[in-house]
């Protein structure tokens, strides 16, 4: 058991190194999206869930018109679900690491 354990170990080092690096999805490129996000920010840290809700149908659309693509969409979207739990303190911290995880677009 002992020896197994040691073998695994290399592994779940790697593991928690990848899960601890991971980047947000990028939107930078788009303009619109960028918007949005920003919208966010503003209905998240003003604890507005009318707000969060005028967000949440803008970043669909953008989804839907393919400003937004389906792994930025459910990300804002776990954001905004923490938002309508009243997890303000998360959903900011997500949403932090989301926006400053962008990458400015090469010119």
């Amino acid at each position: 058991m002992y020896r197994s354990t040691l073998t695994l170990l290399p592994l779940w080092i790697a593991l928690l190194a990848f899960a601890g690096c991971s980047k947000p999805p990028q939107i930078v490129a788009d303009e619109e999206a960028m918007t949005a996000v920003d919208a966010l920010w503003t209905a998240v840290t003003s604890r507005r869930l009318e707000l969060i809700d005028q967000s949440e149908a803008r970043l669909r659309q953008l989804r839907d018109e393919s400003h937004l693509n389906a792994e930025a969409f459910e990300n804002l979207e776990g954001i905004v679900g923490k938002a309508r739990a009243e997890d303000w303190d998360g959903a900011v911290k997500d949403l932090k690491w989301f926006i400053q995880g962008q990458r400015k677009a090469a010119k």
